[in-house]
């Protein structure tokens, strides 16, 4: 009975945690710019930093860096060359592709607020670029309705002859479920893997046509499947 419940209480964490979403925040206005990163309920501010925490993290930093002095230097690992990696990126393109459309249609826009006060020191260009921003916000919009869920949109413009220059204020923040996010990533992952072994059987085909048997044993007549 006790399994039956810890088993239960297990699926239910599980689902918990594919149910929390994922996002990040920015926006901007005139006192400067702003970004956080959502996890589950709680959000994080990358920027700006708090000054304590960028110190902690700069002296954190400086000691990193010298114990990594202190030690004896490492053989560089080898890097594959260019053309592999480009014959790489190639094989898994459709797989990619397939993960990018199935990002955009699971990616959420909680909150999009933009607000454009134009202004311009002549009246006349003013009115002109005023027109022109109301075309190009609208165009935004329906791109943006088009090819993701948007929960809420709030887009205004106002023509300010008073402005020398226009002011913007932009909101967005955007977020997905993890399972969702394991939904894109986990078959991606395995495309990746397959595609990395068959390669690795085309190029090295003696390191994994090895014949069946332990180290040392008989392999009672077993022949490679390589031949």
């Amino acid at each position: 009975m006790t399994g039956w419940i810890l088993l239960g209480v297990l699926a239910l964490l599980v689902l918990l945690v594919c149910l929390l979403r994922l996002g990040a925040a920015a926006g901007y206005d005139e006192t400067g710019g702003w970004v956080k990163v959502r996890l589950g309920p709680k959000w994080v501010t990358l920027y700006p930093q708090d000054p304590d925490q960028a110190a902690r993290r700069k002296e954190k930093k400086a000691r990193k860096a010298a114990q990594k002095a202190a030690k004896p230097p490492k053989p560089a690992p080898e890097k594959p060359t260019l053309g592999g990696a480009l014959d790489l990126a190639r094989d898994l393109l459709p797989d990619v592709k397939a993960a990018a459309g199935k990002f955009r249609r699971k990616l959420r826009i909680d909150d999009l607020f933009l607000y454009l006060e134009w202004g311009e020191p002549d009246p006349a260009d003013a009115a002109i670029h005023y027109g022109q921003a109301w075309g190009a916000a609208e165009a935004i919009a329906a791109f943006l309705e088009a090819n993701f869920t948007v929960k809420h949109r709030e887009i205004s413009l106002d023509l300010n002859y008073q402005l020398d220059k226009p002011r913007l204020t932009l909101r967005a923040a955007l977020s997905l479920t993890v399972a969702q996010l394991l939904a894109i990533a986990l078959p991606l992952g395995w495309a990746a893997v397959k595609t990395i072994w068959k390669r690795r059987k085309q190029t090295h085909p003696e390191a994994v046509c090895a014949v069946p048997g332990r180290k040392g044993e008989p392999n009672n007549g077993k022949k490679s499947s390589c031949q």
